[in-house]
């Protein structure tokens, strides 16, 4: 297996390494671990991440007989040293000249606890008397004869522990070849003390389907059981029995519990299992198995029935010796624990008995996944008692509801349908509602906003249609699934099904339900938003407080206010795409950019198709948009890619297509990117008119592209009403990176070199290549701001020459031809082949 974690253990003999290095003075560290615990394998992965060492490892004889001081011997031979040494004090000197002579050495003594005591007389002089050599001597030893050893001015101590719960899912991850589950690693690393020696014995042994919920059945190498097998076939039978009783409380136990189920022969029999070296006293009355594996072979001679009764008894000892006074009351993990695990021994009972200490498990569990983890197993026995399909139904909303939170959407949606399933069955409202709401509202907004899902819109109608039916529905409950179902509607039926959802919330006055009634509506206003605000706020939602401050901020920034739309966005947490636009207004683009992983979800790519935006240049745009569908702009984003890539016939084709439609602005900001033909320009422009004085919003203040006058400004052909667009959006446009955009339309417009070479360092200063290189390629507009095609174009028509014969002489589409002439008519400031012929001769060019 590859080597994995030991992040702080490598740290530290790094450290310990460069000081050696730099005071020139020898250290000894006494690296402590159990048997197993990859203490070699650690010092090897050292030496190679510190190639400047020369490396040394030996370790005494396993066989007896070996002279004094072999260890010490060995370092000397491989240093390559002649010196024969009787004792210390002679090997001493010949180590301390051969480490001066060699360089930075490492020495890695290992199984220091089979040395001779000449061995050890001699690490402990190093250790009170370092010698002035780079030398850094790594002693790995057992905690059991750590106290005895050398604790001089220059002696160290690093422990080895387990490997931690992630790092024995990535150890065993990279042997099995698919991801272990949490709960799995959880499991075998509270089985094994995270021991790599054990892990990798075990690690064949285990199948794709164990998820870590039940005990995973394990075969432990003999090589590390014969100790244990022997000392516990030596006990008395009494013994082994309270073992057994002890080995199913855990790793460590108390008295207290064991006793209640032992009754008086549990002290002597704890008794003569610490005498073995089985378990070990821990504090007063607590006690610990000495290993993993002590507990695990003590668990496994157990019978399955013996086994199951124990655990039920287990629990019935905790609940008992809990409810004295000054006794520690059982946590609903421990009693979930023993009860799933007695569960198998059948009954009504005892099967709700284990739901119920399950189910409070994993609602006081402090990770989603293993709350998740703690109701599948809730479901699993609730399903096995043939509980009814109402109490199935909301286990299995509890589980979804645990799934959605860890992120496992695939999971939580399937749960969610089953217990739509139950509740169609059953015909129950309650259910029906519980589960389609549980399925959380429909993300984003406008360019945003997700597709609408399928299967949540036919809970919602579904669970709403039979609340309709009820006399006594619950109205908060109806006016919440209104507003879930004018998220997932458009149009009218959007506005209508959010009013009545308002009216229902006002009606029953339930600050959940008002507050998403007014996130549903269509164009709430700021008053409205407040509200909503409030409302969110004394249920202290955080998830419906993020909606309500994301929701605030998109309408202030669409007003222009900045300072206010920030301030609501500092408010939401741990969303990387409004962790990005706050940077991005506060102009550090480049900063933004390393939030933004790459995603398919639209709130990803619109935040990152803004960024792009801004810069002024597609860059890899084209690749996260690949076999991308859905609202109007990624249509747009695309049609700026192609005119980049210098696909000049697809983007007009897609502008063409786009044009003739009602586009918002933030799709229009693409299309203006794209360098839309004259006619084209003219309908954009018009469009953005109705939001003079507004910025341009993606989403619930995902991203922004910007004040609108800054795009009508780069649509109009007219110099002066293009400045005073720019006018208008110098209001607004505060100190966001769209200023620079802002000042290289006014030099364009200007045609000032002065002010183009400002433009330019401003953009340049904020990072906006793709401007800087925008405005490179400007020339003054004389006819040479035309590209080079646009230049062969505008010749030829000069020329008298049609738009078929221009297509033809240059190989390209006839359609093309029409939009690069567009192109020119518009950057010239013509409208006709008739002016431009005009201002081609009053400009002094042959025509």
């Amino acid at each position: 297996m590859r080597f994995v974690g030991r992040a702080v253990e490598l740290g530290a003999l790094a450290g310990h390494a460069r000081a050696v290095v730099d005071e020139r003075r020898l250290r000894v560290v006494l690296l402590i671990a159990e048997p197993g615990r990859g203490a070699s394998g650690l010092l090897e992965e050292f030496h190679r991440r510190t190639p400047g060492l020369r490396y040394v490892r030996v370790a005494p004889p396993r066989a007896a007989g070996a002279p004094a001081l072999w260890p010490w011997q060995r370092v000397l031979a491989d240093l390559g040293s002649p010196s024969a040494v009787d004792d210390v004090w002679s090997a001493q000197a010949a180590l301390s000249q051969v480490f001066a002579e060699a360089g930075p050495v490492l020495v890695a003594l290992d199984d220091l606890h089979r040395a001779a005591e000449e061995t050890l007389t001699l690490l402990a002089e190093y250790a009170d008397q370092p010698s002035a050599t780079p030398t850094l001597v790594v002693a790995v030893v057992r905690p059991a004869v750590a106290e005895t050893l050398p604790s001089g001015p220059a002696a160290y101590r690093v422990w080895l522990p387990g490997l931690s719960r992630d790092e024995v899912g990535e150890m065993l991850a990279g042997s099995v070849a698919w991801p272990v589950p949490e709960a799995l690693a959880t499991q075998l690393r509270r089985r094994t003390d995270g021991s790599p020696a054990l892990l990798t014995a075990i690690a064949g042994q285990l199948r794709e389907s164990d998820d870590g919920r039940r005990r995973v059945a394990l075969r432990w190498p003999e090589s590390a059981t014969a100790p244990i097998t022997g000392r516990l076939a030596a006990l008395t039978e009494p013994a082994r029995h309270v073992l057994g009783i002890a080995s199913v409380v855990g790793r460590e136990f108390d008295l207290s519990i064991v006793e209640e189920v032992a009754g008086d022969a549990a002290l002597p029999a704890l008794e003569e299992a610490i005498t073995a070296g089985l378990i070990r006293p821990v504090t007063d009355r607590v006690f610990a198995f000495d290993s993993a594996l002590v507990r695990e072979l003590s668990y496994d001679a157990l019978g399955l029935t013996e086994t199951a009764g124990l655990h039920e008894a287990v629990a019935d000892a905790l609940l008992s010796v809990g409810a004295r006074a000054g006794e520690r009351a059982p946590t609903v993990a421990e009693l979930s624990h023993h009860l799933v695990a007695a569960a198998v021994l059948g009954g009504d009972e005892r099967l709700d008995r284990a739901v119920a200490a399950t189910v409070a498990s994993a609602r006081a569990a402090e990770r989603p996944a293993e709350a998740a983890d703690a109701f599948a197993v809730a479901v699993e026995l609730a399903s096995r008692a043939q509980w009814s399909p109402g109490h199935l139904g909301r286990l299995l909303v509890a589980y979804g509801s645990a799934q959605l939170q860890s992120a496992h959407r695939e999971q939580a949606r399937n749960a969610f349908a089953a217990a739509v399933r139950l509740g169609r069955q059953a015909k129950d409202a309650g259910l029906l509602a519980e589960a389609a709401l549980a399925y959380g509202p429909r993300s984003g907004s406008g360019a945003t906003a997700e597709p609408t899902d399928p299967q949540r819109a036919t809970a919602l109608t579904e669970a709403l249609a039979l609340l309709n039916s009820i006399e006594e529905a619950d109205v908060s409950t109806v006016a919440r699934l209104r507003a879930r179902l004018a998220l997932e509607s458009t149009g009218a039926a959007a506005r209508t099904l959010a009013e009545q959802s308002l009216a229902a919330a006002r009606e029953c006055a339930d600050p959940r339900a008002m507050a998403e009634a007014l996130l549903a509506q269509v164009e709430p206003d700021a008053d409205q938003l407040r509200q909503a605000l409030r409302e969110a706020g004394a249920l202290d939602d955080g998830v419906l407080l993020s909606r309500a401050h994301r929701a605030v901020a998109a309408l202030s920034l669409r007003d222009g206010d900045l300072g206010l739309a920030d301030r609501h966005l500092a408010e939401v947490d741990g969303v990387p795409e409004i962790a990005a636009h706050r940077l991005v207004l506060a102009g550090k683009a480049a900063a933004a950019r390393e939030h933004l992983a790459v995603t398919a979800d639209l709130e990803g790519l619109a935040a990152y198709a803004g960024l792009r935006l801004l810069d002024g240049d597609p860059g890899d745009l084209g690749d996260r948009l690949r076999d991308v569908g859905g609202p109007l702009w990624i249509t747009a984003a695309q049609a700026w890619i192609a005119r980049a890539d210098g696909r000049d016939e697809l983007a007009g084709a897609l502008i063409e297509e786009l044009a003739a439609q009602p586009l918002d602005p933030w799709t229009i900001a693409f299309v203006v990117a794209a360098e839309p033909d004259a006619a084209a320009a003219d309908r954009l422009g018009a469009l953005l008119s109705a939001y003079q004085g507004k910025w341009i919003v993606a989403g619930p203040a995902t991203a922004s592209a910007g004040p609108t006058a800054l795009m009508a400004a780069r649509l109009e052909a007219d110099p002066k009403r293009a400045t005073a667009w720019l006018d208008d959006a110098t209001r607004v446009v505060g100190h966001t990176p769209w200023l620079a955009w802002l000042r290289w339309e006014r030099a364009r417009l200007r045609a000032d070199a002065q002010d183009v070479k400002s433009a330019r360092t401003f953009a340049a200063e904020r990072g906006l290549s793709g401007l800087v290189r925008r405005i490179d390629r400007f020339e003054p507009p004389d006819g040479r701001t035309l590209t080079r095609r646009e230049q062969e174009v505008l010749e030829l028509a000069a020329a008298g020459a049609s738009a078929r014969e221009i297509a033809e002489r240059l190989v390209i589409g006839e359609r093309t031809v029409e939009t690069h002439l567009a192109n020119i008519y518009r950057k010239l400031g013509v409208r006709s082949r008739v002016e431009l012929v005009a201002h081609l001769r009053d400009s002094g060019r042959p025509v």
